[in-house]
């Protein structure tokens, strides 16, 4: 009997992952939990409403604009996505770096650098679209910890420079950090009281509402006590800049067809883009996804992220990120089901008519809220906690973090990742190789230098901790040459290869000569704990040398068996 295809199997891929997203939106949703749900998704929402302003600002937008980007990402990403509580929208890390890209070929404020924004939202999304289709999440794994922490530091640093002129309630120019601190430096003389208390009341506001309740939404709370005070106190006459008119609008296509130089700009400013959002997205979406004991499916949120990106391309917004503060704190409000995202994107839908009335915000009330978020960025204490367990990996986090800074992002980014590798490969390329011992009266082979573990007469059991591969196959005979040097009387010699997951051609030639030369001084050779991929090769070689190495499941029986012979 022929079976015919399920429905399902029919069904293309995106349309698939969409039906699954909308019938997930309601899953963990009980009538137990529904009214905390609600209320964690008003919290994101006002903390949301703020930032994203505040991020329209850092990518050089009409603030309306951030909120099409918050709501048209935070809808799609429900939808496709897997991790329920991630909260994606305008975020302040990538902001600065697509705007200082495309500042460098349209004019501030065009509808040319809108175009190239919108356009560059719609390319990141493809790649990481294609990123998710083709389950290629461990790229991110690539970033390490360390480094991911040096990055985020340097863009924290960088919107704290960014930010210090609306602080200071002065004007500053400047690609870079150094240029702009310079010209900061000459304008301090103007610097405007009001400013300064308003941005650091806005900051100190946030600090101490997170360390009392971080359910509350402080941060809108103090963005409207710094408008009341703009508009009753009259501070736009007092040199305090506003926010100004904003705009009440809908989706706007803005996508066109650009010049060469153009669309490489978009290409290479996209690429930088999906590498930030990946490393930042793939952190905050584990550590969501263990805290509220979930599991995690990094391929499938880079789609929905992706998609996310897409869509706000297409309705003339930006690229959009996913939000480690934002998602912390919809944790932190009790959030577990994806009714949250949907309350918040629905809430600010709701309410965005209301956001014209916005337009009295003091700049240093929003530079407040970026300096809060820049803060949660600075990651002092995890690196300081990666120098206590290996220094070199916390000098790869520093490096990426002036690398960043005093670089730019792109450069500063590639240096550490380039180093990492480096320092990978030399690792791999200089493994060390371990003398074993029996362990008195077991069977145990462990480490010569572990009390009651002692040589066998006649045996060196030797462990490699590697791969072997054509960069540490000499590295391979010579530590074993020099391990007979100290045994002289060896008559048998046995790897534990439990290490030793595969092996490539040339170390599989340098094999059997090190075979060849241990035999003509009758020396026998085994292999212990032989992986399958090895024993395969080592057969598939067709070496008659290769062909006398004894395979053994354990170092004992290797040892037993070439004292018995």
């Amino acid at each position: 009997m022929t079976v015919s295809p399920s429905h399902d199997a029919r069904t293309p891929i995106g349309q698939r992952r969409v039906a699954r997203g909308l019938n997930e939106i309601f899953l963990g949703v009980t009538s137990k939990n529904f009214p905390g749900q609600i209320l964690a998704g008003i919290t994101l929402l006002a903390i949301a409403i703020p930032e994203q302003l505040a991020t329209a600002q850092l990518a050089g937008v009409p603030a309306f604009v951030a909120l099409i980007a918050f709501i048209t990402a935070t809808l799609v990403f429900i939808v496709v996505g897997s991790n329920p509580i991630l909260s994606v929208g305008a975020d302040s890390t990538i902001a600065p770096l697509f705007a200082v890209a495309i500042l460098k070929i349209a004019l501030p404020d065009s509808g040319q650098y809108y175009s190239l924004v919108a356009a560059t939202a719609l390319v990141t999304g493809l790649i990481l679209v294609a990123i998710g289709l083709l389950k290629l999440g461990w790229l991110a794994d690539f970033l390490s910890v360390p480094i991911v922490a040096g990055f985020l530091s340097g863009i924290g640093v960088i919107i704290i420079v960014h930010q210090l002129p609306r602080v200071f309630g002065v004007t500053s120019g400047g690609s870079s950090v150094v240029s702009r601190l310079d010209s900061l430096a000459h304008h301090l003389s103007h610097v405007n009281a009001w400013s300064i208390i308003i941005a650091l009341g806005t900051l100190a506001a946030m600090m101490l509402g997170e360390r009392l309740n971080a359910r509350l939404p402080w941060a809108l709370g103090a963005v409207l006590i710094g408008a009341v005070l703009a508009v009753t106190l009259s501070l736009s006459s007092h040199g305090v800049a506003l926010l100004g008119t904003v705009t009440v609008g809908g989706p706007t296509w803005r996508l066109q067809w650009f010049s060469l130089h153009q669309w490489s700009v978009v290409a290479t400013t996209a690429l930088t883009l999906v590498i930030v959002i990946m490393s930042q997205s793939a952190a905050t979406a584990r550590t969501s996804a263990d805290e509220i004991g979930v599991a995690d499916n990094l391929s499938r949120d880079f789609f929905g992220i992706g998609l996310a990106n897409a869509a706000a391309g297409l309705v003339g917004a930006f690229p959009v990120n996913a939000s480690p503060a934002r998602t912390t704190i919809t944790r932190l409000a009790g959030g577990k089901t994806k009714l949250v995202g949907l309350t918040a994107a629905l809430g600010a839908l709701a309410l965005s008519p209301l956001v014209t009335y916005a337009r009295d915000i003091p700049l240093a009330s929003l530079a407040g809220v970026l300096l809060f978020i820049a803060g949660r960025l600075i990651k002092v204490h995890e690196i300081r906690q990666v120098y206590r367990v290996s220094r070199a990996e916390s000098v790869l986090g520093v490096i990426a973090w002036l690398g960043v800074v005093f670089l730019g992002v792109e450069l500063g980014l590639a240096v550490a990742v380039g180093l990492a590798i480096l320092e990978q490969t030399w690792r791999s390329a200089r493994p060390t190789m371990v003398v074993l011992g029996r362990r008195d009266g077991t069977t145990s082979w462990e480490p010569l230098h572990v009390h009651d573990v002692h040589l066998v007469a006649g045996v060196t059991a030797l462990l490699f901790e590697r791969d072997l591969f054509f960069a540490n196959a000499g590295v391979f005979r010579r530590e074993l040459y020099d391990a007979l040097k100290k045994y002289p009387k060896t008559k048998h010699v046995v790897i534990d290869a439990a290490a030793v997951s595969d092996i490539d051609y040339t170390s599989l030639l340098s094999l059997a000569e090190i075979v060849s030369d241990l035999a003509n001084d009758g020396i026998s050779f085994s292999l212990a704990r032989t992986d399958a991929l090895v024993k395969k090769k080592l057969r598939s070689a067709h070496s008659k040398y290769l062909a006398t190495i004894q395979l053994h499941d354990s170092v004992d029986s290797a040892v037993t068996h070439a004292l018995a012979k």
